[in-house]
């Protein structure tokens, strides 16, 4: 390891330690139900032991994903692929709304309204998954009902996922902060036990649907269902308040973070696989839906 990078690591750690301290403050003193909603995830931990399961990102190569093809494996699912007409064929386990971009609201706007209904329609007469919000949304859950029939669990993330992390991952304490979706929902696999981690519709594609939304040319191909009106409109303005020099950072972040996952993975004896047809993630091996449930290559 070169000197450089073990001085970034060094200053990582340094970070972890201030962000755990806060978080302590936090918990002790000004949220004192913290503490409460991160215990309640210790009865997920190795719930799922030597299992496998599937995670379905929104990328555009799910667009004809026939979610039946899944109905009998653990599943989850995240933000809006809940628009999909045939979402409740898949009976997904387990939903994840992490960016903070989904809490940021005005409800006298349809676009956001849009968002509050996308949430509680996860939920369904005949299946009722397991949702994960940020614990600091958790006035908003309450607010707009959104934990009225599933179980809600919560989550409280702090740390830099740094190069060479070994720290076990405890979602009934402080965890590493992702910058998309996806990353949460493969950590909180790790912690349920999962031993074989499959990825589809992890296409990686949120740089080109960001430079379009700064062109005003959000479209139906960007995402693996149909965008309404109303999500473009908000995705062009939420894409107003950073530059595309942000975008390029943080896609670079998110790559370099999906390569510290897969090497993870493979210090623990995890298979992380990535299924997905289309996809811009090379360093996570590939293969194919077919091989996994019927051994077709």
């Amino acid at each position: 390891m070169s000197l450089k990078k073990k001085i970034d690591r060094i200053y990582d750690i340094c970070l972890n330690y201030r962000e755990s301290v806060k978080a302590k403050y936090d918990i002790l003193l000004k949220e004192k139900n913290w503490k409460y909603l991160l215990q309640e995830n210790g009865k997920l931990q190795n719930l799922y032991k030597g299992e496998r399961c599937f995670i379905l990102g929104n990328g555009p190569s799910l667009k004809d994903f026939e979610f039946s093809k899944l109905k009998d494996e653990y599943t989850f699912t995240v933000n809006q692929l809940s628009k999909r007409s045939d979402f409740n064929e898949l009976k997904t386990n387990f939903h994840f709304w992490a960016e903070p971009n989904f809490f940021d609201l005005d409800e006298r706007k349809p676009e956001d309204r849009e968002i509050i209904d996308v949430m509680r329609n996860v939920d369904s007469a005949d299946n009722h998954p397991i949702c994960f919000y940020p614990i600091n949304q958790y006035n908003f859950v309450k607010k707009h009902e959104l934990d009225k029939n599933m179980e809600t669990h919560y989550f409280l993330s702090k740390y830099v996922f740094y190069e060479g992390y070994s720290k076990k991952i405890d979602y009934s304490s402080i965890t590493p902060y992702f910058g998309t979706v996806v990353q949460w929902c493969i950590t909180m696999a790790i912690y349920m036990g999962f031993k074989e981690i499959y990825l589809l519709g992890c296409d990686t594609t949120q740089l080109i649907n960001n430079i379009n939304a700064v062109a005003s040319e959000v479209d139906n191909g960007s995402y693996g269902y149909e965008v309404t009106e109303n999500e473009k409109k908000r995705y062009s303005s939420f894409m107003k308040k950073y530059s595309l020099i942000n975008s390029v950072e943080a896609y670079l972040a998110t790559l370099k973070t999906y390569d510290r996952l897969e090497k993870y993975c493979k210090r623990n004896d995890i298979q992380l696989v990535n299924l997905s047809s289309k996809t811009a993630i090379d360093c996570i091996p590939r293969d194919s839906l077919e091989n996994i449930l019927y051994g077709k290559k």
